[in-house]
């Protein structure tokens, strides 16, 4: 996969033209049941991909790639790399607890309010078409006291799938790109003709006192071979959008305005 960026228009991914094979195979637990949405790919090379809801999961690896390591990746279960000549048709992951954070909200303290935008502006805009499995769009947002993310705002340009399913990913900051991830699995299911401003009330509030870079991955759609959906930006224009073009690639930031996102965050009088 490769990215283009249309300076007017949007950004999609599209064929790197370069011999190719193709692996196929199914993520599961220890327990023998399939594990859905796990980031696949050669890490920080662009070539990536998730597997479905059933675990099972096809990457597309050019020639030049024979002798790397595959990682695999979930929130919920330990990495793992696995040489390309070493990988099997199953590929087992251990879960690990998940230490998220005991949130006590007492409203009565707790002061409310958006940070970020609700822009519905289309000159620029952001997204993914078919195929583009793992790929993230994002921006950054600034915190300044101990806040709780409750609810994540974005705005819709355009919607060509029948279904399409996105996972929101907030992540802490390092070096002013995404570090560690900081969101349990949230989800939200998009369906054809659905636009507009959309939001999604987290089932898990994250608290955090830092800034953090919030995304949206593409980890399924359908159909399969045809679709797309793009996210509008908002001014001004040099301001700065993340993106990653496929599972585990490295994440880039583009000069072209922020996506069209607020957080709704509540935080100590």
């Amino acid at each position: 996969m490769k990215a283009k960026i249309f300076f007017f228009l949007f950004w999609f991914l599209g064929s790197v033209c370069l011999a190719q094979r193709y692996i196929s195979g199914t993520v599961i637990s220890t327990s023998g049941d399939p594990i859905a949405y796990v980031n696949i790919g050669i890490f920080r090379e662009g070539v990536g991909t998730v597997s479905d809801i059933n675990g099972k999961y096809t990457l597309k690896i050019p020639e030049t790639y024979t002798q790397a390591k595959v990682s695999f990746s979930h929130i919920q279960y330990s990495p793992i790399d696995i040489p390309i000549q070493a990988l099997s048709d199953v590929v087992t992951l251990h879960e690990v607890p998940l230490n998220l954070p005991e949130i006590t909200i007492e409203s009565q303290r707790m002061a409310q309010k958006e940070i970020g935008n609700r822009s519905k502006a289309g000159f620029l805009i952001s997204g993914f078409s078919h195929g583009d499995l793992g790929g993230e769009v994002g921006s950054k947002f600034s915190i300044k006291k101990e806040s709780v993310i409750e609810e994540v705002g974005f705005y819709i340009k355009s919607n060509s799938f029948d279904t399409v399913k996105l996972r929101l990913n907030v992540y802490s900051v390092k070096e002013k790109l995404p570090f560690q991830k900081l969101s349990s699995e949230e989800y939200i299911t998009i369906l054809r003709g659905q636009e507009g401003q959309m939001r999604l009330n987290l089932a898990n509030a994250v608290l955090t006192n830092k800034d953090v870079i919030v995304t949206l991955e593409l980890v399924s759609h359908s159909p399969v071979n045809s679709g797309g959906i793009y996210f509008s930006q908002s001014p001004p224009y040099l301001g700065k959008m993340y993106y990653r073009e496929t599972s585990l690639d490295k994440v880039k930031k583009y000069i072209g305005g922020p996506m069209s996102m607020y957080l709704s965050i509540k935080y100590e009088k």
